[in-house]
């Protein structure tokens, strides 16, 4: 998954225009980044990733999009 299709992913899983999500954005940032929000990123994420995404150490805590794509990034799950 490349950086586009990450924040396309986010954008879905929290049902809000594209245009809102930046690599900036931290949980509770927008209304609609709550914690049912956060995890349906998440499992909007594993889905993307074959299941593996749940498997990075620490994954569901990570409060930032930032923070996310990082963890994917060093897990080999996007470039």
């Amino acid at each position: 998954m490349n950086q586009k299709e990450f924040l396309i992913a986010i954008s879905e899983a929290l049902e809000v225009d594209q245009n809102l999500i930046n690599m900036e954005l931290k949980l509770g940032d927008l209304e609609e980044w709550d914690s049912l929000g956060h995890l349906t990123i998440l499992s909007n994420l594993d889905s993307l990733t074959g299941e593996k995404a749940s498997e990075i150490k620490d994954f569901g805590s990570l409060g930032s999009l930032q923070a996310i794509w990082d963890a994917l990034v060093s897990a080999g799950l996007a470039a």
